[in-house]
């Protein structure tokens, strides 16, 4: 019974620390309508968000926020296929995050998931017709951050 135990418990922290990415199947292809320019905010904030097209195995992203024309904060990104799936990695103001973010969901609504990351947990990416998306960050809880954005000339 302790060896069946032991077990249980093994699986159950093997499946926790596993991204959630390597449970499913997703290609770039997948998160191709990222590709382009973004632009809206949340009131206060302005956000431009650029994806480029999908080639050679990755999308790289640029974002700033603005407040009053100023940029407050800026973030690099990388969505990249592999054997294990689609993943995304954030640069926080060009710091490389320790926590890649795998696709666990894609179609209109496209969900990139670390559950072991503080803050965010989720970044969610989904389409509006018929040129919008938005985009939505979240804690373990649910509660975080949003933005709606529309299609922009680059």
């Amino acid at each position: 019974m302790i060896r069946v135990t032991c077990i249980a418990c093994v699986l159950v922290a093997a499946a926790q620390a596993a991204p959630l990415a390597a449970q499913a199947s997703f290609a770039l292809a997948d998160v191709a309508f990222l590709s382009g320019c973004w632009a809206g905010g949340d009131g206060s904030t302005e956000l431009r968000e650029q994806w480029t097209e999908p080639l050679g195995g990755a999308m790289l992203g640029t974002t700033r926020f603005l407040r009053d024309g100023v940029v407050v904060d800026w973030e690099f990104g990388r969505i990249f296929e592999d054997g294990e799936g689609v993943t995304l990695w954030p640069y926080p103001r060009g710091v490389a995050s320790e926590h890649g973010f795998g696709l666990v969901r894609a179609g209109e609504e496209l969900v990139f998931e670390n559950l072991l990351h503080d803050y965010p947990v989720r970044i969610i990416y989904a389409a509006e017709r018929p040129n919008g998306l938005r985009v939505r960050i979240e804690g373990a809880d649910g509660d975080g951050q949003r933005w709606s954005l529309v299609r922009t000339p680059c």
